[in-house]
């Protein structure tokens, strides 16, 4: 078997183990568990993998759902060490430092909640307009398929200037705080796979979107680049500037290579410079578009 082939049937088994025991668990606390993002449609990295699950909660969950995903967290990462460092994330929010150090193969497993009290209003569950990417790759691993009834309101400039600052302010903020959370250089690896998760966020999610015409927001070409990340280059280069550009092909050159640069420390300074960088002209950008 060759190591892709290997590493895939890693990563095959951690979601399966994931997903059995939330069903044995959480399966009464949980209206449904969704896969989504790139693992969902096949095209997940072997570089740099990342399996993203969302937990729909029922109203009303109780505090204790919390706790036991945590333990099956716990499980997971005790039962692959022997493959794999498995790095528990709740992206954008919060970034788990890994505690326990398995192999050199690098998986974060993403378990995002949504509580179905929060499906309503002009945000559901918080996310704007970046809950459609979800809806469009979602896959539903048990449950009623509940997202199946959320309206999310498509992003009209309207929109878009009303809840872009509260929305893109999760993406930003954990990142400019978290220099102090790792030990550098050592643990400079950690400090580059935030920074490159939050230039992915913000560079396809949101610096996309606003530089969209109004017919291109109808058509939702946004979207296409979820899976389509080759075009982001020559976007920024249209629509933005050379250095942003520049600085999301550093994100994609980093995302293609991340076993070359993972003990870099110098790449991962200017990986999270390039970030920080990117969030500093989304934001440029919107002001550009709203108040000036």
């Amino acid at each position: 078997m060759s190591e892709i082939a290997e590493k895939r049937k890693i990563i095959d088994s951690i979601a399966r183990f994931y997903e059995k025991r939330c069903e044995e668990e959480l399966g009464n606390d949980l209206e449904a568990l969704y896969l989504f993002g790139s693992y969902a449609f096949d095209k997940i990295s072997i570089e740099i993998p990342d399996i993203n699950y969302l937990l729909l909660l029922k109203e009303g969950v109780s505090p204790e759902v919390f706790l036991k995903n945590a333990q099956i967290l716990r499980e997971l990462r005790d039962k692959f060490k022997d493959v794999a460092t498995i790095m528990p994330e709740f992206r954008p929010n919060r970034y788990i430092y890994p505690t326990i150090k398995g192999a050199d193969f690098d998986i974060s497993i993403c378990t995002q909640y949504a509580r179905m009290e929060d499906r309503h209003g002009p945000v559901p569950f918080g996310w704007g307009w970046v809950l459609e990417a979800l809806l469009q790759t979602r896959r539903l691993i048990f449950g009623k398929d509940a997202l199946a009834e959320v309206y999310q309101p498509p992003p009209t400039r309207d929109y878009i200037r009303n809840f872009f600052p509260p929305t893109f302010s999760h993406i930003w903020l954990p990142l400019e705080r978290a220099p102090f959370q790792y030990k550098l250089p050592e643990e400079s690896y950690l400090l580059m796979h935030e920074a490159h998760k939050v230039a992915q966020m913000a560079s396809i999610g949101f610096g996309v979107t606003l530089a969209l015409n109004d017919k291109e927001l109808e058509e939702k070409r946004w979207l296409e680049f979820v899976t389509a990340k080759d075009k982001l280059v020559r976007f920024y280069q249209e629509r933005y500037d050379e250095d942003t550009a520049n600085n999301v092909r550093l994100m994609l050159e980093v995302r293609d290579n991340w076993l070359r640069y993972k003990r870099d420390s110098e790449m991962a300074i200017k990986m999270f410079k390039a970030a920080i960088n990117i969030c500093t002209r989304i934001k440029a950008k919107y002001n550009e578009l709203f108040y000036k």
